[in-house]
């Protein structure tokens, strides 16, 4: 949407997402452990104990961040978010199973990191809403093992493989749930588009996927009332303690 729209960041919004096919972001993971150099790494839920977010992210150990929309206060480097696009099943009773089978799986490992993770701010639909306040009374998080909740999900993602199937999804993590299913061949080689002072890589028919994800509408701006953000506030860098940015 940047690039299409803006040919850049969005003005009021704070990060950009990434993704890239599972395989290729298996690769993208081997490469990095060699490549990547101080201040950077990459976290995952494979190769530190401690992290609980669904997707890989790219951060900056000089830098650390606060989100406060959670009951929990929580830190953060800062960071880049890299998604994976799966592939689907071909059949759309099996297609829909399996997304359906994933977003209940989704919301179990959303439920076990209730009070740290889900958005207490957003608005949503009212099925959600009461699902939020029956958690806020009663404390069920503990009852869930949060990293076999993580684990168990991300398995039931990589089970096809992008280039084998006629559909996928590049964010099932995401907001969007069952509108984020795609025909695989609407990504292709993709096509570059301008992005601030670079060239980026977007489906090949991109002006469908945002059609389908945000409406025919998508190149007018959103009302302001609905140009959200997160609530991230930068607390240190460099390792100094105290030093408001």
């Amino acid at each position: 949407m940047g690039a299409a729209r803006h040919g850049g960041f969005i003005p009021w919004d704070d990060d950009i997402d990434v993704s890239m096919p599972r395989e290729e972001h298996e690769k993208f993971i081997n490469i990095s452990y060699h490549e990547l150099k101080f201040p950077y790494e990459i976290k995952n839920i494979h190769n530190d104990e401690n992290y609980l977010h669904p997707f890989l992210r790219i951060v900056d150990v000089r830098v650390q961040t606060t989100v406060t929309t959670a009951n929990k206060e929580s830190y953060a480097l800062v960071y880049i978010d890299i998604f994976t696009t799966d592939g689907l099943p071909d059949y759309r009773i099996s297609r829909y199973f399996h997304v359906y089978f994933f977003l209940f799986k989704k919301m179990l490992f959303h439920l076990s990191v209730f009070n740290e993770r889900v958005n207490q701010e957003k608005k949503r639909p009212l099925y959600e809403r009461l699902i939020i306040k029956f958690c806020n009374r009663f404390d069920i998080s503990r009852l869930f093992n949060k990293k076999k909740r993580i684990l168990a999900a991300d398995k039931l993602l990589r089970k096809y493989s992008f280039y084998k199937k006629k559909h996928c999804s590049p964010q099932l993590w995401g907001q969007y749930k069952t509108k984020a299913l795609f025909p695989t061949e609407w990504f292709s080689d993709g096509v570059l588009l301008p992005f601030e002072d670079i060239q980026i890589v977007v489906p090949t028919e991109y002006k469908n996927y945002l059609s389908k994800l945000y409406g025919a509408d998508y190149m007018e701006l959103p009302p302001e009332e609905k140009r959200t953000t997160h609530a991230t506030e930068l607390i240190f860098i460099n390792g100094e303690l105290n030093e408001k940015i």
